[in-house]
């Protein structure tokens, strides 16, 4: 067991930097940065005059694979507040990459769509998080990635003990995952929340 708590005479100190959490944070905030500029890199080399961030390129690849989602599946897809996602769509779209449009069937309904900026953008991105993603598991064996990805989906089904908010809140985590882990530790790992809020027409 870490050992995080010190007595300094008659007063307790805590080291976070004893704990998972302060190194999954820190992780978490040098693949954010490394990603940033590896994505900055990519729109340099061609010459774009836009710079797409870590959050944006999770929309763009979305959207490339399923073009014309509404904000509230985006939301729902990538594990973000719907008004997270409507500030990066309305940053995608001052750069040209993407634009809102009424569904042809129900005028009520706005979608969000690549628009041929954002096509192009695709045509070169992918290749650069690609080589960004060989280095982020340099060193590790194929079994060692699948067994680190089930350790990081474990604490996230472990958050959702903390409140009904937390946790996978979105409902992302393989549904046999969260009922395998329940079931060997039901008081330790409660069922995820699902997020079952009908879907906003942004």
């Amino acid at each position: 067991m870490l050992n995080i708590l010190l007595f300094v005479g008659e007063i307790m100190t805590f080291r976070s930097e004893g704990t998972i959490g302060y190194w999954l944070s820190y992780a978490q905030r040098c693949i954010f940065y490394a990603f940033s500029e590896v994505l900055k890199v990519a729109c340099l080399e061609h010459q774009k005059t836009y710079i797409v961030t870590p959050s944006q390129w999770g929309m763009l690849s979305l959207l490339y694979d399923e073009n014309g989602l509404t904000i509230g599946t985006i939301s729902q897809r990538r594990g973000a507040d719907a008004p997270t996602v409507t500030g990066i769509v309305k940053r995608l779209e001052q750069s040209g990459l993407v634009e809102r449009l009424h569904d042809r069937e129900d005028r009520r309904v706005v979608k969000v769509y690549l628009t041929a900026e954002g096509r192009d953008a695709m045509s070169f991105l992918p290749e650069a998080v690609r080589a960004y993603d060989e280095i982020l598991i340099r060193g590790f064996t194929e079994v060692e990635q699948r067994d680190l990805l089930t350790k990081l989906q474990q604490i996230i089904l472990n958050m959702s003990a903390v409140g009904p908010d937390t946790g996978d809140r979105f409902g992302l985590l393989p549904s046999q995952f969260v009922s395998d882990l329940t079931t060997n530790s039901p008081a330790i790992l409660p069922k995820a929340k699902r997020n079952t809020e009908k879907e906003e027409n942004v």
